[in-house]
């Protein structure tokens, strides 16, 4: 069995290069990687005082681990961008300080991010693929809105998924208006898939009527 090491290694090819528009996913590659190479202390602890002479082993192999995750982290981070975007970080002896400069750079206002989110959410709209996928690509959109201080609740969720929904979900959406009873997001998601086999069951049946 290949140890998490090799794993990261073979799979360190897959992360694409950071440029001006993958920051996010950039980052959380690296993150996998660094983990699963056992490189992330250097991004979780700080810097460990220089051992004494008589100082033990095991705090003799916690600086040199340290100081080779941290080498090996910024190595790691450098290779992992276009030319143009490693050419405008600053150099830096931390990795950890290395990231932050490089986050830095590329953060988006919490304002504008938060603008985006909302029009994503208010003006997505479910035209094919799979209805439970379109509404757990809500939920991520309103889980990072939460994480910006914006509270999307569940209810108004719900609301906004259904008014996602094509025509062929009106009977749906008058069901649910009609009740008293409220759906919960896992509810949604459940009677939404089996409205949309009914729907498809019907498109189908339709169509064989017609042949």
């Amino acid at each position: 069995m290949a140890s998490p090491a090799v794993n990261a290694s073979l799979n360190f090819n897959s992360i694409q290069a950071l440029t001006g528009t993958n920051y996010k996913k950039w980052k959380q590659d690296i993150e996998i990687i660094l983990g699963l190479m056992d490189l992330d202390v250097a991004l979780r602890e700080e810097e460990p005082d220089v051992p004494e002479e008589d100082d033990s082993t095991k705090i003799k192999n916690k600086y040199e681990k340290w100081h080779k995750a941290n080498r090996m982290a910024i190595l790691i981070m450098k290779r992992a961008m276009s030319d143009t975007v490693r050419g405008g970080i600053s150099d830096t002896d931390s990795a950890k300080e290395f990231l932050a400069s490089i986050e830095a750079k590329f953060k988006e206002s919490d304002k504008a991010e938060t603008g985006n989110l909302m029009n994503s959410l208010m003006t997505t709209k479910f035209v094919d693929g799979s209805v439970r996928e379109h509404i757990l690509g809500l939920i991520d959109i309103a889980t990072k809105l939460n994480a910006l201080d914006v509270a999307i609740s569940d209810p108004l969720l719900v609301h906004v998924a259904l008014n996602s929904l094509p025509s062929e979900y009106s009977q749906l959406k008058s069901t649910y208006n009609a009740q008293k009873e409220k759906w919960d997001l896992n509810e949604l998601i459940a009677i939404c898939v089996h409205e949309e086999q009914n729907i498809r069951h019907d498109k189908s049946k339709q169509t064989s009527q017609m042949v």
